[in-house]
């Protein structure tokens, strides 16, 4: 009798075998194709075709790639834009999923049929990824696992980015990083406790960690400084501007800073901070930018947002960096000179698809995983989806404790200044002029 029963386990865990491949190797063109016509992208009466497909497993993770032709007058904009309709339309149903790890785990009793047939009825919820590119076909990526929710800022993703890079995380193939030398100006975006300020907080440790006798920072929080109060004593740090009065200061500064540099690189015949051999690199970050829009007063409204343009316009050239981040991006509070001057953006979710076409000049981001923080569109020359690192308090403090310096507060002022005298102060308004 016990052999007869070990007899029909090993028959069926061969069988269970046989389908757990059948199942993890299912295609997914005739699903493609269906959502494609569902959402309305085809062109007088000509639909998505498929030109190949090919199965991809000897790299990790593994996936499927379909390559098709698409119609006359549609582009990959179109596509993009039902990304959502598409990796739903993949994972609105479970499947059979048989384990064979669970066969491992059969007693050789008389209910062992039952275990196997629980084993064989096991049903696991879709979580399948995708990608969408254009080279002259629409290539959509389909991988059998989700992109990964879970990504820690270690010393092990420090250690993959240097000099001007910061890490933006990684997509379903490849680590992504931003270089601040090719992509000068950076906008990101995200409604509250999606990853804008992490992503942030991430960049500047990156940045003083990486460059720290060459990186100058002027940090500019208009929510009242509580997201960059941990950077504020250390030396690369050279203005924390916390409310209208504070961040119209340190922009005329940098203003005034940057005609002077102007006016040296013209006397010199230099054509841009390369050429001039600088190492040095002023970033300023500017959080909650929407905030200018709100500033009581017009003409501080009005002259915080020029300056911000100016700063996108010239800056790039004189060695001036900048991340504009803001949770509303719309029309009325994005300064028109930045998003003209930004060469990228990282966006995370958003409420609605008006706010992610101001970012992306397409819809997208509202369609990001809800409740799923981390994640974003990242876009320059192409989009990618990626999931940013998460990035610790106490991760950043070790980074920045050979950083820290002490500086003097100024009683009429409220600010804090560095110098020779060592002191603790409250407040860090404050300006430093280039050695």
């Amino acid at each position: 009798m016990l052999f007869e029963v070990v007899s029909t386990a090993s028959m069926l865990g061969v069988w269970g075998a046989s389908h757990y491949f059948r199942t993890n190797t299912k295609d997914d063109n005739d699903k493609i194709l269906k959502i494609a016509e569902n959402s309305g992208l085809y062109k007088n009466g000509e639909k998505l075709r498929l030109y190949r497909r090919k199965r991809e497993r000897k790299k990790k993770p593994n996936y499927t790639e379909y390559v098709y032709k698409i119609p006359l007058g549609l582009e990959l904009e179109d596509f993009l834009e039902k990304y959502g309709k598409f990796k739903d339309g993949l994972n609105n149903r479970s499947q059979h999923r048989i384990h064979l790890r669970d066969f491992k785990k059969l007693k050789p009793d008389r209910n062992i049929v039952k275990q196997i047939r629980k084993i064989l009825e096991n049903r696991d919820q879709l979580n399948k990824n995708i990608e969408m590119e254009y080279d002259g076909m629409l290539i959509i990526r389909v991988y059998d696992k989700g992109l990964t929710d879970d990504l820690p800022y270690d010393d092990e993703l420090l250690a993959k980015v240097g000099g001007w890079e910061v890490p933006k995380g990684v997509t379903m193939r490849e680590f992504i990083k931003h270089d601040f030398e090719k992509m000068q100006m950076l906008v990101v975006a995200g409604m509250t406790r999606y990853g804008k300020t992490v992503f942030l907080k991430n960049s500047i440790t990156t940045l003083i960690h990486n460059e720290p006798d060459n990186v100058k920072l002027t940090l500019v929080d208009l929510k009242g400084g509580l997201a960059f109060s941990r950077f504020s004593n250390c030396k690369q740090v050279h203005t924390v501007a916390k409310n209208a009065e504070e961040s119209l200061l340190a922009l005329d500064l940098i203003h005034a800073e940057m005609g002077q540099r102007q006016a040296l690189f013209l006397s010199k015949g230099w054509e841009d901070i390369g050429e001039a051999g600088w190492k040095e690199r002023h970033f300023i970050i500017v959080d909650e930018g929407a905030e200018i829009a709100g500033f009581e007063d017009k003409a501080q409204r009005e002259r915080c947002t020029y300056l911000l343009g100016e700063i996108a316009r010239i800056g790039a050239g004189l060695g001036y960096r900048m991340i504009f981040a803001t949770q509303y991006p719309v029309a009325d509070v994005f300064p028109r000179q930045v998003k003209a001057n930004t060469s990228a953006a990282l966006c995370f979710k958003l409420k609605n698809s008006t706010q992610s076409m101001v970012v992306l000049d397409r819809k997208g981001a509202e369609a990001l995983p809800v409740g799923l923080r981390g994640r974003a569109i990242y876009q320059t020359d192409r989009d990618v989806i990626v999931q940013t690192p998460f990035i610790k308090n106490d991760f950043i403090d070790t980074k920045l404790t050979p950083h820290i310096t002490f500086r003097a507060r100024s009683e009429k002022s409220g600010a804090s200044s560095r110098g020779k005298e060592e002191g603790t102060g409250g407040s860090y308004i404050t300006y430093f002029e280039e050695a």
